[in-house]
């Protein structure tokens, strides 16, 4: 049964689809799933956030005229840099069913925009971002004292959660620690642990599997440097959260992690996959603390505040749709 609720203003509907077996099925039903909700409300926009699950695909289906479909991550994008899952192969294909009709499409970052366009290159495209929670946004910054580095995301190797480890364990003096945050499949678990013994680090080293808000908050301002050495990402939510809490991040020169830390003049990349040249990145700012210049800090940390916020970016959306109303007459 559909449930409806109001939340802060905001009117939101729940519809029921089954657990299991969809993807397999690439979606093909869920679009009569929405139908009835969408002829009674009668939207003039249907924006379907998301192509890896069926968001973007019922949008354009129920809207062929009126959607836009927001980008979240890549899968196909993905998969031509790392390894992943069987089972991505299957969303790769809805990704590309989704995409390969739509109108208009919106991403966090130029690079997440370019990359979905190779699929959609007749569509039109636009980067709007994805704003934060208040937490973070409301949030002051961290002063830099700490010897402390933190890993917030995933477990997994898309993340450079290996990568990470090894960089730490090669290039932190021994009074520094790193804080790790998230959960993997077991597998990927067992793994970080193997590898963190395995480089003596067991006694540095904290790992928490989830934070809520509040607290990931805390704990970034409680560090200094942030260490997220993806190896591809269209905008790694964490990242946003650390530059605007002031957090100092190093990464790979690569896809979202290069664009916003070049946005905002603050953090380093290190060649893109190069592990060795991490850890000399990682060496040389632990030695510089370059994030202790408080100026700089405040000011990328107040542009992050700005950049993401809800209202700034509803504006945003709101000239867009007007755009894509005007455009469909």
């Amino acid at each position: 049964m559909r449930r409806s609720a109001e939340y802060l203003g905001a009117m939101f509907h729940l519809v029921p689809v089954p657990s299991r077996g969809r993807a397999l099925s690439l979606f093909v039903r869920d679009a009569g799933y929405f139908r009835s909700l969408v002829e009674e409300l009668k939207p003039e926009i249907v924006h379907g956030w998301g192509t890896e699950d069926s968001c973007g695909l019922v949008a354009r289906k129920l809207s062929p005229s009126r959607h836009v479909i927001g980008i979240q991550g890549l899968i196909n994008a993905y998969l031509q840099r790392i390894r992943m899952h069987p089972r991505y192969q299957i969303i790769r294909f809805t990704e590309w069913l989704t995409l390969k009709k739509a109108k208009v499409i919106v991403g966090e970052t130029a690079y997440s925009v370019q990359e979905a366009a190779k699929l959609c290159p007749g569509a039109l495209s636009e980067v709007i971002d994805h704003p934060l929670r208040h937490e973070f946004l409301d949030s002051d910054t961290s002063d830099g004292s700490a010897r402390t580095m933190l890993f917030l995301g995933e477990v997994s190797e898309r993340k450079g959660i290996t990568d990470a480890l090894e960089a730490f364990s090669r290039a932190a003096p021994d009074d520094w620690r790193l804080k790790v945050i998230g959960k993997g499949s077991p597998a990927e678990e067992d793994g970080f642990r193997l590898r963190a013994a395995a480089l003596g680090l067991e006694s540095r080293l904290d790992h928490v599997r989830g934070m809520d808000a509040e607290a990931l908050a805390n704990e970034m301002r409680r560090a200094s440097v942030f260490l997220l050495p993806t190896r591809i990402d269209t905008g790694p939510t964490a990242l946003k959260e650390a530059l605007t809490v002031g957090l100092w991040p190093i990464c790979y020169d690569n896809s979202g992690p290069r664009e916003y830390i070049r946005r905002f003049d603050f953090g380093s990349v290190a060649e893109d996959g190069n592990v060795n040249a991490l850890g000399d990145i990682l060496r040389r700012d632990i030695a510089e603390r370059p994030w202790l210049e408080r100026r700089r800090r405040e000011k990328a940390a107040q542009e992050a505040k700005r950049h993401f916020s809800p209202a700034r970016i509803w504006d945003q959306l709101l000239a867009l749709y007007a755009r894509v109303k005007a455009g469909s007459r």
